[in-house]
């Protein structure tokens, strides 16, 4: 769902910033992390906690 997001969000104007998307290791575990820059300048990011 996050790389559909994602993948949406370049297709309309968004643009890809800080790493792909993945798993990224945080103090509250692991987490499946991708960041957007909408064509406004906001920078959007979209969280999700990996199952343990």
């Amino acid at each position: 769902m996050a790389d559909a997001w994602h993948k949406a969000g370049v297709e309309n104007g968004g643009k890809a910033i800080e790493n792909p998307p993945g798993v990224r290791q945080t103090p509250v575990g692991p987490l499946y992390l991708a960041y957007l820059r909408d064509p406004d300048g906001n920078k959007l990011c979209i969280a999700c906690k990996v199952p343990a």
